[in-house]
């Protein structure tokens, strides 16, 4: 799968165009992650992508906010794994449960409560963390290797690595501003695509 995962912050020009363009591009699935909105804008957006990706068949997924998720009724929430621990529970609604993990601690810990895929990064530098080192393909594929739910990959992956990446046994990529600054992002997903296929 390649995923596609909003920064409404890094888009050059409107949000929600580029999101039409991203979606006609046909990302296996669009995650909404803008955790600085109130809880009324963010379910303004989450309305208003969910059918942008509809309209695309494309599967739309809520980050964080756990009440519009459930109030769209859209079977599924990605949230990082602090999150995750205090609301579990309450999570179990969700037929799809997406988490973010740092660690193969994490990952397990993770697995264990019910998350239902991993999102696991991150792999290489990326400008959203400026900071903090790329774990690496190795540590990739060994953690893809001990987990039971699907891995995904995030974390600098483009063009250039997307092969690499794949080739670790990792379920998809998710990718942040390949997508949200690409001109034309039908033509960034075919080159993807035919790496992605390739590896």
């Amino acid at each position: 799968m390649i995923i596609a995962v909003t920064d409404r912050k890094i888009v050059h020009g409107d949000f929600l165009v580029q999101i039409e363009k991203v979606a006609a591009a046909s990302p296996d699935m669009l995650i909404l992650r803008e955790k600085d909105l109130t809880d009324v804008e963010y379910k303004y957006l989450a309305i208003e992508c969910m059918r942008i990706c509809g309209t695309y068949n494309v599967r739309f997924c809520v980050n964080s906010f756990i009440r519009t998720a459930a109030a769209i009724n859209n079977g599924r929430i990605q949230v990082p794994f602090d999150l995750f621990k205090i609301n579990k529970d309450k999570l179990s609604m969700f037929e799809e449960r997406w988490v973010s993990v740092h660690s193969l601690t994490e990952a397990i810990q993770a697995q264990e409560m019910g998350a239902t895929h991993l999102i696991y990064g991150n792999i290489f530098e990326t400008t959203s963390k400026p900071n903090v080192w790329g774990k690496g393909i190795d540590d990739l594929r060994y953690t893809c290797s001990v987990l039971d739910r699907p891995v995904y990959a995030i974390g600098g992956i483009g063009i250039g690595n997307i092969g690499r990446v794949m080739e670790t046994g990792c379920a998809g990529v998710c990718m942040r501003s390949l997508f949200m600054q690409a001109t034309n992002p039908s033509d960034v997903m075919a080159e993807l695509r035919k790496r992605y296929k390739g590896r």
